[in-house]
């Protein structure tokens, strides 16, 4: 049986249509699924983020709206927008992860590359003190995933 977590999160992603789009309320949310808003924020904060290819904006006023856009990959502009923006100045092995195999299902990049990339970004690679390895494997990552961008835009062409 699923938990409640997976339950809100389909039930959000059957709801975006092919629009890719959707306006919540936390409150109205909570109470169809009779859970608590924290509940809601949970799986908002967790599953429906940038790493993941949403954007969500907060809408004051009117009952707490969240507006969720599912960001297409299909142009390379928003790759790199999404790659840069989600990365930041330091990335967690994890985060990382949930980045690279976001690309490869969206076949940004091939499983080869995604492969390539996870033992270059790895623990064991970045043999640096540990307070400097999320910083270095966001520079890492950032870097290859631009160059392999910018590579497959000549590639087109």
């Amino acid at each position: 049986m699923a938990n409640i977590s997976d339950v809100i999160e389909a039930f959000i992603l059957d709801s975006m249509g092919e629009d890719n789009e959707i306006d919540i309320s936390r409150n109205e949310l909570a109470s169809f699924f009779s859970c608590a808003p924290s509940q809601i924020n949970y799986v908002l904060q967790t599953r429906f983020t940038l790493d993941r290819g949403f954007i969500k904006e907060s809408r004051r006023g009117g009952g707490g709206y969240i507006k969720i856009t599912k960001i297409s990959l299909e142009d390379d502009d928003s790759v790199a927008k999404v790659v840069l923006s989600s990365i930041g100045e330091e990335i967690s092995i994890k985060r990382a992860g949930q980045i690279l195999s976001r690309l490869s299902e969206e076949r940004v990049i091939s499983l080869k590359e995604k492969g390539l990339i996870e033992s270059m970004i790895s623990d064991e690679a970045l043999k640096v003190p540990f307070a400097i390895k999320d910083k270095l494997r966001a520079q890492s990552l950032k870097s290859c995933l631009l160059y392999l961008l910018n590579e497959k835009e000549g590639n087109d062409e």
